[in-house]
């Protein structure tokens, strides 16, 4: 039985597994712990990631991520995160938030590779899950996931095209399900398609959104949606999506 497993109660298995927790009060996150979500905390540079890691100590309900967002590469020195993730090897089972951007900071994207290079080969040698930004991206990203051998990465609120998701699902990767399917259309094409066995549900709080802003209590109405749209039982959802999580952090 896993650490996640022992510390989480049978009926604590909302599952966000994109959230940034380092952004959130310590209320809210005891309010969402005793609501019975999972929190899978990404950090963004140096500083979160050590916040993500003293939460995770705190809290049971807390799966740790570190590493540097790709918005932050050109500021941030990703040298410090490498030596913290070696540092912190024992205590964390996820890297992120991590990946590659062309469509935001595509002025960056050379040094964003040559960070993402580096925190592959980690996950690679350690067996750690990969929490991953890839807008426009995608393929860059899988195809480097391909060729490194990598065993575990979660493309978070997956955009990219339906063709390249079946791809990526297809070769054991998991893509994230996040409640901007309310504004977005593309999104909701994905949730309609996704193959829900490699998929989990997020939310990339407290991040807004074209005026949505977003929780992870948003996660009940994503739930709702899949149900209603793939004809499959909420609470069977729930269970699989905690399932799957389990899979990629054992």
């Amino acid at each position: 039985m896993s650490a996640l497993e022992e510390g989480v109660s049978s009926s604590m298995k909302l599952v966000d597994a994109h959230v940034h927790c380092h952004e959130m009060s310590v209320s809210d996150i005891d309010s969402l712990s005793a609501e019975g979500f999972i929190l899978v905390c990404v950090s963004d540079d140096y500083e979160s990631s050590i916040k993500t890691i003293e939460l995770a100590e705190k809290y049971n309900s807390i799966v740790p991520c570190i590493g540097v967002h790709p918005w932050e590469i050109g500021r941030e020195d990703f040298r410090k995160v490498l030596d913290l993730v070696e540092k912190n090897i024992d205590r964390v089972k996820c890297l992120g938030e991590v990946g590659l951007d062309k469509q935001f900071v595509p002025e960056t994207f050379d040094k964003q590779l040559e960070f993402f290079s580096r925190i592959v080969e980690i996950s690679r040698e350690y067996k750690l899950l990969l929490n991953l930004h890839t807008p426009k991206a995608w393929r860059d990203v899988y195809e480097i996931l391909l060729r490194r051998d990598i065993e575990k990465a979660y493309f978070h609120w997956y955009t990219g095209p339906v063709d390249l998701m079946e791809e990526i699902q297809g070769a054991g990767y998991y893509i994230g399900l996040n409640p901007a399917f309310k504004i977005q259309g593309k999104h909701r094409d994905i949730i309609q398609r996704a193959n829900l066995d490699k998929a989990l549900t997020e939310s990339d709080a407290p991040y807004e959104y074209k005026g949505l802003k977003l929780s992870p209590r948003m996660i009940h109405e994503t739930i709702s949606y899949i149900s209603e749209t793939r004809g499959v039982d909420k609470n069977n959802l729930v269970e699989m999506f905690y399932r799957n999580l389990l899979k990629l952090i054992s």
